[in-house]
């Protein structure tokens, strides 16, 4: 992030464009940083599927809890809390990131977002019977086999429109147009709410916290050492 270049959303397309004129359509990759705000594409905002709020991505995850027989090393039934996650899914419909000079379209794929706005978060103790299947809104979901379902977590998060945003990853116009996407030939993308300063000072505590551990456990390590050998 520290060494890719962060470009008005009109810098970025006169680059093209003059690509595009040296080299013609459908050649052209590039590296960059977008910023703005997030606006739903030509076709409207989407609606999330558990919540139906209005956004321009949305994800969502529900997980069953539940208890299950088992034999330990001695060939004693035990019981045991599990969990499985019956769906999770994040939209990929393709959104616009605006700033002041124009537009980008974003295709997101599968990929999720940084710091999205979480808007559901619940434990439903399972009242039914030991049927296999659960509707949950639009949701028709199996529940696997046997029974024992102590109940079900709904998460979902979204992207609200207007939302600031930013884009690290990869403009093509391989397709046809231009547009903000992941890599082809992998590496780097990242989609988030938060900004780009907030990421990497999040990313540098994590340095700094691994260095830290790092250099303890080698300490740690000559100090047993030691102590070994005088004994």
């Amino acid at each position: 992030m520290e060494s890719t270049e962060t470009l008005p959303v009109q810098d970025l397309r006169a680059l093209h464009e003059a690509a595009a004129e040296a080299a013609g359509g459908g050649h052209f990759r590039y590296c960059c940083e977008v910023v703005g705000q997030a606006r739903p594409h030509k076709s409207g905002v989407l609606r999330s599927e558990l919540e139906g709020l209005d956004c321009v991505w949305h994800k969502h995850k529900i997980t069953r809890r539940y208890k299950e027989t088992y034999r330990d090393s001695n060939g004693n039934r035990k019981r045991r809390t599990r969990t499985e996650v019956l769906s999770e899914h994040s939209s990929s419909t393709a959104f616009f990131v605006e700033d002041a000079t124009g537009k980008m379209v974003i295709r997101p794929g599968e990929h999720g977002v940084v710091g999205a706005e979480k808007v559901l978060d619940r434990f439903d103790p399972h009242t039914g019977g030991s049927g296999s299947r659960l509707t949950i809104g639009p949701l028709n979901l199996n529940l696997g086999g046997g029974d024992g379902t102590i109940g079900f977590r709904r998460e979902e998060w979204v992207v609200r429109p207007g939302s600031r945003f930013y884009v690290h990853g990869e403009a093509t116009d391989s397709d046809g147009r231009l547009v903000l996407g992941a890599p082809e030939e992998g590496g780097v993308f990242i989609m988030s709410v938060k900004s780009e300063q907030e990421l990497l000072r999040a990313e540098n505590h994590k340095v700094l916290v691994f260095g830290v551990g790092t250099v303890l456990a080698v300490v740690a390590g000559i100090v047993f050492l030691v102590l070994g050998l005088i004994r």
